[in-house]
């Protein structure tokens, strides 16, 4: 079986590439089929590279040249022609990284595959509804036409998408989320079967005894850590956790709350520039620590090791949330916001409504002071991480392949 994937990889920032690097090197440790990653082309990056004998990793397209993204598909055709793949799995192909608002040129390449009898999967990472929506308008001062029209096109893109691909899977955050329904409701897809792909975790098997030299290591030895991060954009709600905080640092002058992440375009630089003067209004800079910049993957991991506590108080949610996973793979307690794919993590995380400041404060008195009660969602992520892995995915991808193929051949 010749295997095919279309998408970014390491190191695009995008999240999905994250995701698609580390499932498809845990694909790659488990068989020996033949592997071509189709990715984006990028200064920081060689053009070819083989993590494995039989995997290679091929930068064909320009997902961040603002011309060239458009045509797409006329180079991954030419790869894809040289290669030869019995199967096609496209990790986001709804972005406007492959050209138009939501990754439109590509569905020409989708007909292209179905001519030839190829089967394609789609990983969805994102679902967006019409709220979601609402909120982005209101964020960047968009009219009530224009947000309408982007709906329209957004629901004629998937009709497309879902009506060419011959499996779709969504990306969920647990094993009962509600989204993949409430999306299909939403914009009139039911009769499209949408299946669930819940994201994996590492399962360090990581244990509370680590956690204090892993915070003497960064410098925070005998102190209480809350970390949050990612994207610095207005939904992220950090502004949200400085507020709740502010009133705890006054009775424990141990604990530090920690926020870092890049600023994501002139919005987000903005909404960090909300930030530090929140941060200079609350008057606790040795406390509250702002670390704005792009965030190295051995740093964010010596924080995820040394903090206490990972808070994820995003205002808006579309698609599974990488911080949320990566601090449920060291077992540590999350606090999060009941929204979007949050909610799918009910049982293994703890949940308060959106914007609620006294909800997250008492969450976070919860967690770091009441007896047991860190010990308890500790052994929920933990036990959770165990059994949603990397290799559980790649084993699942591999069966799917297959199941796609024998079904093309009847």
């Amino acid at each position: 079986m010749r295997i095919a994937i279309v998408g970014g990889m390491p190191p695009n920032p995008e999240g999905e590439a994250h995701y698609a690097g580390r499932v498809y090197r845990a694909l790659a440790e488990q068989v020996s089929d033949p592997v071509l990653a189709c990715a984006h082309i990028q200064p920081d990056a060689p053009p070819m590279e083989s993590p494995a004998p039989h995997y290679t990793i091929l930068r064909v397209t320009y997902g961040y040249h603002r011309f060239r993204r458009h045509f797409a598909p006329l180079y991954l055709r030419r790869a894809l022609q040289a290669f030869r793949p019995d199967v096609v799995h496209f990790q986001a192909p709804h972005k406007g990284l492959y050209g138009g608002l939501y990754g439109e040129p590509l569905l020409s390449l989708f007909r292209w595959l179905r001519r030839r009898h190829i089967p394609t999967l789609v990983t969805l990472h994102s679902l967006w509804l019409r709220e979601d929506f609402l909120e982005m308008a209101q964020e960047r001062g968009r009219s009530t036409w224009k947000r309408r029209l982007l709906e329209t096109l957004y629901a004629r893109y998937f009709r497309q998408l879902l009506a060419l691909a011959t499996r779709v899977n969504a990306l969920v955050s647990g094993d009962e989320n509600p989204l993949i329904a409430e999306f299909q409701k939403e914009w009139g897809l039911e009769h499209f079967p949408i299946c669930a792909e819940v994201h994996p975790c590492e399962a360090f098997e990581f244990q509370a005894s680590q956690i204090a030299p892993a915070k003497s290591a960064i410098g925070l030895e005998g102190k209480r850590l809350i970390f949050a991060f990612g994207f610095v954009r207005p939904d992220k709600g950090f502004h949200y956790l400085m507020q709740a905080v502010a009133p705890l640092l006054e009775h424990d002058s141990n604990l530090i709350l920690l926020i870092a992440g890049n600023p994501r375009g002139a919005q987000g630089k903005q909404y960090a520039q909300q930030l530090q003067a929140l941060h200079a209004q609350l008057g606790k800079s040795s406390q509250i620590r702002l670390e704005f910049g792009y965030l190295p993957d051995e740093r964010m991991h010596a924080y995820l090791r040394a903090c206490d506590v990972l808070v994820v108080p995003y205002t808006r949610v579309m698609g599974a949330s990488g911080p949320m996973h990566h601090a449920l793979s060291y077992g540590k307690p999350v606090i999060a916001t009941a929204v979007g794919q949050n909610r799918g993590l009910a049982d293994v995380c703890v949940l308060v409504p959106p914007r609620d400041i006294d909800a997250l404060r008492h969450a976070l008195q919860q967690v770091l002071y009441e007896a047991g009660c860190w010990e308890d969602y500790h052994r929920r992520a933990t036990q959770y991480a165990a059994t949603h892995t990397w290799r559980h995915l790649a084993r699942r991808y591999y069966t799917d392949y297959e199941g796609l193929i024998q079904e093309g051949t009847r």
